[in-house]
């Protein structure tokens, strides 16, 4: 077989791996996607060789495709991995390299507070943006909303608004990935054209924007992710699915024969009408910008499904699926819980993201209606409480209802209401009430959105608080050590105070928390341990002292300092 070298053939193997990309190759902190065909060369297979294929693989291992990334230990160095790529057309060959940057893995902190994003209101452009919103304290039913109630991100692109955002953290903890509906209700310069086309013929497309401290956000990345048969792409939400090595993407659509389209004319054969039932579609991507063709998740015939919610449960493993029995959209749709007679919120569980509807167990169905006799709830969202939350071990689930007794009355919509739960398994929830962000334009009704869990850095940077001291408030109780010993941390207690007022009495330790440095337990004598603390990129210290003796060395006592300068 030929190399490239210049010749036609060669320039056209070049010019097929020349659309390759592997995004943030200079900071990879998960998975990467290594395509195997490229659309300059239809039928040629990509070949990948790793350099060090224990820290970025090149090979298949069963479903979870090549580029799985091992990255080094906390506290080691990055790693530098080649990536060749190869194609052959007509005979000839041609390679590319990729280097990257495999950083260090984290150690989260325990998560200890909460976050929201919602949009604020509907039929309102500025409204249907995203906003956020922090918890008070270890407790999601208090709230404060982020940017003085203001929008934080606002889109530029497909219709100008979003709506039904939810965030993913990834599974090594340090990036976060915001997904939403583009979709601007009553804004017809952006092509609005009323509910009927917004179920038929409304954008195909959802928006992205990623961060890795909740601070500071990427561009908007406008993605298209329902096929032409789709009416829509409603309430996107992402789970990472261990089994492939790879976050399923999932939202909702209506789904059409080809070659018909939306039209106001009801009489068009190949119009629309009426509107078809709800489904649930997925795709599955490693970095949210290349994703995978779309397919059902869940479409069972007769009945409808909107706004589907996955969580994990802990305890055994299985997943647990929320989801909005939808029969007032379609022709002939009954309701998938015998006997409920609204569109309500069913919880179901198997032990696969992506397993076939049939093997979905029905848990519990009608469960806003049964609980609050609500007359309409949509937009469910589960969250498990944080170690120390407020009401001990359990599970957070919303829905967006209508009831009798809603703060805001019907005229408002539809609003988030929260319950709770000791667990998944049982599906038992109780109402309980909150006290809701005061989001701009929102007038005390919160919309579809999604609750997540942070750390004390996180939190603070969410908030848009900077870090202003650290402190040791008690240095750990053995500051004397033999040499060879480990450091001690028990009894440490570190404290931070912010710009907003706010102090963090105990920090707790880890990548969102404090970290420690300087402690040798191979030299003898007096050392100073540095202890750490870093929100939103800028980091203050303190420290305290240990001794380092030999087995018959004295124990001088420990003394403690700070340092606010940031670093």
């Amino acid at each position: 077989m030929a190399r490239a070298e210049g010749t036609a053939t060669a320039r056209r193997a070049e010019q097929a791996l020349a659309g390759i990309a592997i995004p943030d190759a200079d900071d990879v902190r998960g998975n990467v996607t290594l395509p195997t065909t490229v659309a300059a060369a239809p039928g040629a297979v990509v070949k990948w060789t790793s350099s060090h294929p224990d820290v970025v693989s090149d090979q298949a291992d069963g479903a979870i495709a090549a580029g799985v990334v091992r990255r080094p230990p906390a506290g080691a160095d990055p790693a530098e991995v080649t990536l060749t790529a190869c194609v052959t057309v007509d005979a000839t060959e041609a390679c590319r390299e990729f280097l990257l940057t495999v950083r260090p893995a984290v150690k989260l902190a325990p998560f200890s507070r909460y976050g929201m994003v919602n949009f604020a209101r509907s039929n309102s452009q500025a409204g249907q943006q995203i906003y956020m919103a922090t918890s008070v304290g270890n407790d999601p039913t208090r709230w404060v909303a982020v940017n003085n109630g203001q929008m934080v991100l606002q889109s530029t692109k497909g219709m100008h608004a979003v709506r039904d955002p939810s965030i993913v953290r990834s599974p090594e903890g340090d990036r976060f990935y915001l997904v939403a509906t583009d979709l601007n209700v009553d804004g017809t310069a952006y092509g609005w054209k009323g509910w009927d086309w917004a179920q038929s013929g409304a954008s195909r497309y959802i928006e992205v924007w990623e961060s890795r401290d909740l601070r500071t956000w990427s561009e908007q990345r406008h993605v298209r992710v329902a096929p032409d048969e789709a009416g829509m792409a409603f309430a996107p939400e992402a789970i990472w699915d261990e089994a492939i090595g790879a976050y399923v993407v999932y939202w909702t659509s209506s789904m059409y024969p080809p070659g018909t389209y939306y039209t106001a004319n009801r009489n068009d054969p190949n119009g629309r009408y009426p509107l078809t039932r709800n489904q649930t579609l997925y795709t599955t991507t490693r970095d949210f910008v290349t994703f995978t063709p779309a397919e059902v998740m869940s479409g069972r015939p007769g009945h409808g499904t909107l706004d589907a919610a996955i969580i994990k449960d802990d305890e055994d493993g299985s997943y647990h699926r929320f989801v909005t029995d939808r029969i007032s959209t379609g022709v002939g749709v009954t309701t998938y819980v015998p006997g409920c007679a609204i569109d309500d919120i069913y919880q179901e569980r198997s032990t696969s993201v992506l397993a076939p509807p049939e093997d979905w167990e029905l848990v519990r169905g009608c469960i806003t209606h049964d609980a609050m006799n609500t007359t309409y709830a949509e937009a469910p969202m589960a969250v498990k409480a944080n170690p120390g939350d407020v009401r001990g071990k359990g599970y957070y689930l919303w829905a967006d209802q209508k009831w009798a007794d809603a703060p805001a009355g019907d005229h408002m919509e539809e609003q988030l209401s929260p319950y709770w739960g000791k667990d998944l398994s049982s599906g038992e929830w109780t109402p309980i009430t909150w006290e809701t962000p005061d989001y701009n334009l929102a007038n005390g009704v919160i919309r579809h959105g999604h609750v997540f869990a942070l750390t004390q850095a996180e939190h603070a940077a969410l908030r848009g608080a900077d870090l202003s001291s650290v402190s040791v408030r008690t240095p750990p109780a053995t500051t004397v050590y033999a040499v060879g010993d480990s450091l001690d941390l028990t009894g440490l207690t570190v404290t931070a105070g912010y710009t907003d007022g706010v102090k963090d009495e105990v920090l707790a330790e880890g990548y969102g928390g404090y970290s420690v440095s300087g402690y040798d337990p191979a030299i003898s004598g007096t050392q100073t341990v540095t202890v750490s603390y870093t929100v939103a990129g800028v980091t203050r210290t303190a420290s305290f002292q240990v001794h380092v003796v030999n087995v018959s060395g004295s124990k001088p006592s420990a003394t403690a300092s700070s340092s606010n300068r940031p670093i």
